[in-house]
């Protein structure tokens, strides 16, 4: 994720067809306008009561603190992030190195009211084991030896990855915001504008969660290859906040007149005049070498894990407790920067008897598919990846007369465009 901002930015088709562009979100007047949507969205919100014996937790997975080479996030400030983000399980993602051991050297236990979970990032996977793993030298062979151990394994950034699946998997990531940086050439030519980036500067300042949130599309590539995985085996849907607060520049003033540019880890870009400089950011007249003029942060821990969030169900917050919710696939994508997803729901109604997210049954006369949202949104139900039920509101239901796999998206108009809200993982009707 490197200079990622800088390097690796594009377009992406949504399910609707449209190409949502970053560059054309990122105006003020826009941005101010998403954050009177979401305030509207605020104030419709409703509580669902949950049924027991589950109980709802947030989690971010494809986290990256100072382990990794890429970050410099201390686990103070990032356990701190977390709990304005509302977020109760962290699942770090480490870049291995020889210098320390991810799994007995990681951050795990209870911090401050969070569960953390130490894992890395590795050979195309999340990868969370019990105990040691020797180092695999490809993506299919690490899953195996993760999961000897008793661990978990998620794919990641799956549009490199589209023929992998193995019965190793727990599952995949079905948004990665990492994916969608990389279609977003128009606004890449635009940071190298230094009128638009003073522009850029001041509106993220102003509006941090919507200026981050500009990158949000439907993953429709990412859940095209989930439908398929999930028609073979039972896959686990997560959602990758791919944090590592690394992505921002840096203006410091030097000696004789320059003005360093920096990447937000201090790495040196380039060097440029004072009288530059100051086309892009004010400097005050006593500023003295070695003062940061400008500071740009586009991805700071606490808009990054607030974005999106896999909500898992449990019975407590307790590590075998998270392992039982993603092994089960009793979780969601919510992303919760729109409006809070915490309540959503969707089962499968037997007579008395209830199938959550996951569940695996037969197909039975009267069988029922019923949801419900905190907020009144528009309802998709695919099954086998095609869309077979559309409606609006804060529930739904439909008879099962089909065998499937069954899953649920739930969308909401922000600021005059329709946004995913809401991905649940499947249930599996045979």
């Amino acid at each position: 994720m490197r200079l990622l901002w800088l390097t690796v930015l594009g377009t992406m088709t949504s399910s609707l067809g449209v190409r949502a562009d970053a560059l054309d979100r990122m105006t003020a007047e826009k941005l101010a306008a998403v954050r009177a949507s979401v305030a509207e969205w605020a104030e419709k919100r409703q509580e669902v009561a949950r049924p027991g014996p589950w109980k709802e937790y947030r989690a971010n997975l494809h986290v990256h603190s100072a382990f990794s080479h890429d970050s410099r996030g201390k686990i103070e400030d990032i356990v701190a992030s977390a709990k304005k983000a509302g977020t109760q399980v962290l699942m770090f993602t480490e870049h291995p190195a020889a210098h320390y051991d991810f799994v007995k050297d990681g951050h795990q236990g209870m911090r401050d009211g969070v569960l953390m979970v130490a894992g890395a990032e590795e050979v195309g996977l999340l990868a969370y084991p019990l105990a040691p793993v020797p180092k695999a030298g490809g993506t299919l062979e690490m899953a195996a030896l993760v999961k000897r151990t008793g661990g978990l394994n998620f794919l990641a950034h799956l549009e490199e990855r589209m023929d992998v699946e193995s019965p190793d998997l727990t599952g995949v990531e079905i948004y990665n915001i990492h994916a969608l940086f990389k279609e977003q050439k128009r606004l890449v030519s635009q940071m190298k504008n230094p009128i638009w980036l003073a522009n850029a500067a001041k509106m993220i300042n102003q509006y941090p969660q919507e200026a981050y949130s500009t990158l949000h599309d439907y993953p429709a590539n990412y859940l095209k290859r989930f439908d398929a995985l999930c028609q073979k085996r039972p896959h686990t849907g997560v959602s990758a906040n791919d944090a590592h607060q690394n992505i921002g520049l840096v203006l410091r003033l030097k000696e004789n007149n320059k003005v360093q540019v920096e990447d937000a880890l201090g790495g040196k870009l380039l060097e440029i005049d004072r009288l530059v400089a100051g086309a892009v950011a004010k400097i005050p007249a006593d500023a003295k070498p070695g003062d940061v003029v400008l500071r740009l942060q586009l991805d700071r821990y606490e808009n990054a894990l607030r974005h999106a969030a896999t909500h898992l169900l449990m019975e407590g917050q307790t590590r075998e407790q998270v392992w039982e919710a993603l092994e089960k696939g009793r979780a969601f994508v919510g992303f919760d920067w729109m409006a809070d997803s915490t309540g959503f729901q969707l089962e499968v109604q037997e007579g008395d008897k209830r199938h959550a997210m996951g569940s695996r049954l037969k197909l039975e006369p009267g069988i029922r598919l019923a949801g419900k949202a905190p907020l009144a949104g528009e309802w998709k139900i695919a099954r086998n990846g095609m869309v077979v039920h559309e409606g609006t509101g804060r529930a739904m239901e439909m008879e099962l007369k089909e065998p499937g796999v069954y899953r649920a998206e739930v969308w909401l108009e922000i600021a005059g465009e329709k946004r995913v809200w809401i991905l649940s993982n499947p249930i599996y009707v045979r």
